[in-house]
C-alpha cells in the first residue's frame, strides 16, 4: 500500500496497521497481460457467492490482445467480469459484426446503459442501470433518459447465458441504485434527483426489487409510497456505495465537483442519522496533469480482511479524451485500503 496514503489516513484520524490487503497486487489483476480489456471506470462489485464476485464497469476500452497499450482501442459503454476467488477476473463483453459490443445492450437507438449497484437476493441478481443518450453543450456530453433494473434469473450461469427481465423504474425525476445494501434481508436502495447529488432512500420489505408497489421511501415522518422531499443526506454522488460493516452502515463516495478527495459517512441505520462526510484519502492522480480528475469512489466489503477495513476503488480520467491513449496510468481501477477507527 502507498506510504503517502497511510500518512494521510493517520492525519485524518484513521488507524493504519500493516495492510493485509495489497493494493498493487489487486490493481495488477485488472491490468492482465495479453487481455483485450484495457481499462474502464465505474467499478461496482456484487458478491454472487462466498467466493464469486461480479464486477460492473462503465465505458470500457477494448483492443486486440496483441496491441501495444491502447493502440486501436474501441470504447464500449459497459463491460463486466466474474471473479472466482482466489483467481483473477474473467472479463466479458459481446461481439457484434466482428466488433466489440456492450455486455448490456440497449434496444433504444442512440442510447446506452451505464451500470450502477446490484444485489444478489436468493436465486436472483438485481442490477440497477442508467439509460443515457448523447447531448450537446453542458459540462458533460450525455443525459440520463431512464433508470432501469435488470433481474437476472440464472446468475450462476456464464454471463453470455444470462436470462434477464428488464423494467423501467417509474420514479421519473430520480435515479435509484447509486448504492444498495441488505439489512436483515431487506434491500435498501439509494438514489438522487436527476439534477442533484442529495441522497434519498427506499426500502423494499418484500425483497422483490422490480415490484415497485413494494417500494417505500424514507422521510422523517415515516415511510411513503411516493418519493418524499427530504434526503437522508446531502452532497453525495451519482456513484457510491453503502455497506453494512458490523453494526454500522458506511457510505463511501467521491467529494462533489470532481474533487480528488474520497469521503466516508457512517450511520447506525440505513436511513441514518448519517454523520458529516470525512475525508479518508486524497487521490494523488489528479495532480499528475492539469485536466486530470478522480471520481467514482466506492467500497468493496467482500474484499476486506478485518471488520474495520475498507477496500475502496476509484477512477482517474482526463478532460482530454486522448490522454487515455497517451498516458497509460489513467483509466484503470485504483485500489485503496483504509481502516475505520
Amino acid at each position: 500500500m502507498r506510504t503517502a496514503a497511510f500518512a494521510l489516513l493517520a492525519a485524518a484520524g484513521c488507524a493504519a496497521p500493516p495492510p493485509p490487503f495489497d493494493a498493487p497486487t489487486w490493481e495488477a489483476r485488472f491490468r492482465p497481460e495479453g487481455s483485450a480489456w484495457r481499462g474502464a471506470d465505474a467499478v461496482y462489485s456484487v458478491p454472487l457467492s462466498k467466493d464469486r464476485i461480479l464486477w460492473l464497469f462503465g465505458d470500457t476500452l477494448v483492443t486486440a490482445p496483441t496491441a501495444k497499450g491502447r493502440e486501436g482501442a474501441a470504447m464500449i459503454r459497459n463491460s463486466l467480469a466474474v471473479q472466482k476467488l482466489p483467481g483473477d477476473p474473467e472479463f466479458f463483453w459481446r461481439t457484434k459484426a466482428g466488433k466489440p459490443s456492450e455486455a448490456f445492450e440497449c434496444s433504444v437507438p442512440g442510447e446506452w446503459y451505464w451500470p450502477l449497484s446490484g444485489l444478489r437476493i436468493g436465486p436472483l441478481l438485481h442490477l440497477f442501470v442508467m439509460r443515457l443518450k448523447a447531448r450537446g453543450g453542458g459540462a458533460f456530453g450525455f443525459a440520463v433518459t431512464a433508470n432501469e433494473i435488470f433481474t437476472v434469473e440464472n446468475p450462476d450461469a456464464p454471463p453470455a447465458d444470462w436470462t434477464a427481465r428488464r423494467k423501467e423504474l417509474p420514479f421519473r425525476e430520480f435515479t435509484f441504485g447509486a448504492a444498495s445494501v441488505l439489512d436483515r434481508g431487506t434491500p435498501h436502495v439509494y438514489g438522487h434527483p436527476r439534477d442533484s447529488t442529495d441522497i434519498y432512500m427506499a426500502r423494499v420489505p418484500g425483497g422483490a426489487l422490480d415490484d415497485f408497489d413494494q417500494w417505500r421511501f424514507y422521510s422523517p415522518a415515516g415511510w411513503h409510497h411516493t418519493v418524499p422531499t427530504q434526503p437522508v443526506f446531502k452532497g453525495g454522488a451519482t456513484e457510491m456505495s453503502v455497506s453494512k460493516i458490523g453494526e454500522r452502515f458506511v457510505a463511501v463516495h467521491s467529494a462533489p465537483f470532481l474533487s480528488p478527495e474520497i469521503q466516508v459517512r457512517t450511520a447506525p441505520n440505513p436511513d441514518g442519522p448519517w454523520s458529516p462526510p470525512r475525508t479518508v484519502y486524497r487521490c494523488p492522480d489528479a495532480a499528475w496533469k492539469k485536466g486530470y480528475f478522480c471520481y467514482a469512489a466506492k467500497a468493496h466489503p467482500e474484499l476486506a480482511s478485518t471488520p474495520d477495513e475498507l477496500v475502496i476503488t476509484y477512477a482517474c480520467n482526463s478532460q482530454d479524451f486522448w490522454d487515455l491513449f497517451r498516458d497509460l496510468r489513467l483509466y484503470w481501477p485504483r485500489f485503496v485500503r483504509v481502516t475505520l477507527d
